[in-house]
C-alpha cells in the first residue's frame, strides 16, 4: 500500500490545532505574502507541532536572547524527507523546491534548524539535488555559541541527565552543544550517562523501525534505568521526537522527562509552557482527552470521529509486553 501522506500531515496539523486552539501561533505555517526580510530564519519543520509547547518555548528563548527572526514550520514548509523515505522521490524534490522558494521570500542570511530530520535530509539529499543558498545549523549549536546573550534570572536546582544520540558527527555536535547549554544553567547539576549509538540519529520512525521497536525500547529502558540509578530529577531530551517517544518514561521512574529548551526557558524566567502531549501520553486515556477538548472541537465543527482516531493513535496505552513477531 502507498504511504498515506495526506493522513500523516493531517494528523500533525490537527494535533497542533488542538494545542494552539485560538492562540496565535508564533510562526508562519503558510507560504508568505511579502514578508518582512530578516537575517535569521528559524525553520521548525513539521513534526515538532505534535509537541507544540516546544515551538512556543524555543521562539520565546530566541526572542529573549535578543534575536530578530522569522519562524516557519508545518507541512507547507516540508523538507521532503517523508516522501523521500517512502518512495515518492519526485514529490520529495517538488516539496523541497517549494519550501526553498518560501524561504527565499524571507531573504535569510542564515537558517536555524530545529528538526534533526530536516537537518539530516538537507545534509544527505537536499544539498545534492538543489541549490541551497543559505548556511544553516542546528539550534543547539546556535544557542550554545550565543550563551553570552542569555540572561539567567532563576536557578534551576535539579540534577539532570541527558538522553542524547551519538555515532554521527551532527548528533555528537548536537549532544555537546546541549550539554554546554545545560551546564551553563545556574543551580543545575549535570550528570553524564551512556546512550548507545544503536539508537541512531534520533528517536524517529526511521531509526526505531530500522532497529525494531522492541530492541529500541530495551535501549531506552536501559537509558532511563541509568538516569534513575544516578538519582536525577530530570532526564532531558535534545530533540522533539525523543521528547515525544520517551516522555512516558516519566510515569515509570522518579524523574521528569523534559526537553533542554524548557529548562533553559525556566532559567531565563520565561513563562512555563504546558507539555500537553506528555500530559495526554501519561494519562493514556484518549476518551478523557477528547472530553477535555470536545467543546472546542464542536465549536469548530471538526469531525469528532477523526479527532478521536488521532487521539487514540497518539495516546492509547502501550502494551506492557511487545511481541518480537506479532501476528
Amino acid at each position: 500500500m502507498s504511504f498515506p501522506f495526506g493522513k500523516y500531515f493531517g494528523e500533525i496539523r490537527l494535533l497542533a490545532d488542538l494545542q494552539f486552539r485560538d492562540a496565535a501561533k508564533p510562526f508562519e505555517d503558510a507560504p508568505p505574502r511579502d514578508p518582512e526580510p530578516k537575517d535569521l530564519l528559524l525553520y521548525l519543520g513539521c513534526n515538532v507541532l505534535r509537541t507544540a509547547h516546544l515551538v512556543t518555548t524555543v521562539t520565546a528563548v530566541l526572542k529573549a536572547m535578543g534575536f530578530d527572526f522569522n519562524a516557519v514550520g508545518g507541512p507547507a514548509y516540508c523538507c521532503g524527507i517523508i516522501h523521500h523515505m517512502n518512495g515518492a522521490r519526485e514529490a520529495s524534490r517538488g516539496y523541497t523546491a517549494g519550501s526553498l522558494r518560501h524561504f527565499a521570500a524571507y531573504r535569510p542570511q542564515k537558517v536555524i534548524m530545529w528538526c534533526p530530520s530536516c537537518n539530516e535530509h538537507y545534509d544527505d539529499v537536499v544539498k545534492q539535488e538543489h541549490d541551497v543558498t543559505f548556511p544553516y545549523e542546528h539550534v543547539t549549536a546556535f544557542i550554545a555559541r550565543h550563551l553570552d546573550r542569555v540572561t539567567f534570572v532563576r536557578p534551576v536546582a535539579r540534577t539532570v541527565a541527558l538522553h542524547y544520540h551519538t555515532g554521527h558527527p551532527q548528533q555528537d555536535l548536537d549532544w555537546a552543544s546541549t550539554r554546554t547549554i545545560l551546564r551553563a544553567i545556574p543551580g543545575l547539576e549535570y550528570v553524564e550517562i551512556d546512550n548507545p549509538s544503536a539508537l541512531g540519529r534520533h528517536c524517529s520512525a526511521k531509526y526505531i523501525n530500522a532497529l525494531g521497536r522492541p530492541a529500541w525500547q530495551d535501549h531506552v529502558t536501559r537509558v532511563a534505568g541509568a538516569a534513575a540509578a544516578a538519582g536525577v530529577d530530570v532526564l532531558a531530551t535534545v530533540y522533539h521526537s525523543c521528547q515525544r517517544e520517551i516522555c512516558d518514561q516519566e510515569g515509570r521512574h522518579p524523574f521528569a522527562v523534559t526537553n533542554y529548551v524548557t529548562l533553559l526557558a525556566e532559567a531565563m524566567g520565561l513563562p512555563s509552557e504546558d507539555d500537553w502531549f506528555k500530559r495526554q501520553r501519561l494519562a493514556a486515556d484518549p476518551a478523557a482527552t477528547f472530553a477535555e477538548i470536545q467543546p472546542w472541537v464542536e465549536a469548530r465543527g471538526l469531525d469528532a470521529d477523526r479527532v478521536k482516531d488521532v487521539l487514540t493513535k497518539s495516546f492509547a496505552p502501550a502494551c506492557e509486553t511487545r511481541l518480537p513477531n506479532p501476528s
